[in-house]
């Protein structure tokens, strides 16, 4: 069987569909990527003449799969198509954390364009419970959306001998991912000019280029843009994961500190509970709360036995839940549904 994934990349929907194309290789899948410029996202209906070139020359696709809201100027009709909800990007409450302009484009623009790939494809997919939700509530009707949740490869991303060179007294803590409002990187410098010099938060700049940003504190260190190896060696170096995100369609940062047994400090909303259960894999706290999030820390770096133990329930939770063989033998068996139903209409 083989798979095209048209995308438009530089966001965690280009890591979701490698990491899915890595995972069904296992199981005999052959996955396609084809990556259009995240410039595309800002004049999609011009995908209409790309989009409809494809596939590539000499590929013979059994499936398309897409991501819901650009799906539509890909649609290659000859076969089944599935669309995946990486978050609900059109409600009200995602348009708080967009400027004036991009609302207006989700609004007038984007939701036709999620509605009319909703309506039109053969299986949707939502990668969490929330996502599913909140889609029904926006458009006010219970729609035929299953939940697949992400999976991560937990012998790349597996607790690794820490490098002490590397670590000096400071208590570390990583954060990764766009430094954007709704990542809630504002409150990464408030935070650790609470905690003082004896803690030391290493973060990354995500997939787009970005800068920092202003109000970078002297216990704070900008790793850039990290390799998939270079990530996996920060997140094992680290002694806890901050991720204080007010709004996420799954958590794939947060899933990577669980997979690579550390404990996580990050909110009590959207998606993020059905990742990180409070008490056992860490804190979750009040959205936009620093005071919280300073005393969840606070309290970590107080005990190894805790942090340790915390890390070691979410590592055996990603084993039992989000594993990419799991994700990726879901995924399989849903192709395999549409190719069948294909096969008995020809018949």
């Amino acid at each position: 069987m083989k798979i095209l994934c048209p995308i438009i990349g530089g966001s965690g929907v280009e890591i979701y569909h490698q990491r899915l194309a890595a995972g069904l290789a296992d199981t005999g899948i052959e996955t396609q990527l084809v990556r259009f410029s995240p410039q595309w996202e800002y004049i999609p209906w011009l995908l209409n003449w790309p989009g409809r070139r494809l596939p590539p020359r000499g590929l013979q696709a059994d499936v398309l799969h897409t991501n819901v809201e650009y799906g539509q100027h890909f649609r290659w009709k000859p076969i089944p198509w599935v669309v995946t909800l990486h978050h609900c990007s059109i409600d009200d409450k995602y348009a708080t954390f967009l400027s004036p302009l991009s609302r207006v484009h989700h609004q007038f623009f984007l939701k036709p364009s999620v509605r009319k790939s909703l309506l039109s494809a053969d299986r949707a997919v939502a990668v969490s419970d929330y996502t599913r939700q909140v889609m029904n509530q926006v458009f006010q009707k219970e729609l035929p959306i299953r939940v697949i949740y992400n999976g991560i490869d937990p012998e790349v991303y597996a607790p690794r001998e820490l490098d002490v060179s590397t670590k000096g007294d400071r208590m570390v803590l990583f954060f990764s991912g766009n430094p954007s409002l709704r990542k809630g990187a504002d409150l990464l410098a408030p935070v650790m000019q609470r905690l003082g010099s004896d803690f030391e938060l290493r973060f990354t700049t995500g997939l787009r280029p970005t800068r920092p940003g202003k109000g970078v504190d002297a216990n704070m260190k900008c790793l850039g843009r990290l390799s998939e190896s270079g990530l996996v060696a920060e997140i094992n170096n680290a002694d806890i994961i901050l991720q204080p995100s007010r709004r996420e369609g799954f958590g794939y940062s947060i899933l990577e500190g669980m997979a690579c047994g550390k404990p996580i400090v990050s909110s009590q909303c959207s998606s993020i509970p059905e990742l990180v259960e409070h008490g056992k894999g860490g804190y979750l706290c009040e959205v936009g709360s620093v005071d919280q999030i300073v005393k969840a820390i606070r309290d970590l770096a107080q005990s190894e036995d805790r942090r340790r133990g915390m890390g070691e329930y979410n590592r055996q939770r990603v084993l039992g839940r989000f594993s990419l063989q799991q994700m990726a033998q879901r995924y399989a068996g849903l192709y395999g549904e549409l190719v069948g139903e294909g096969d008995a209409n020809r018949s």
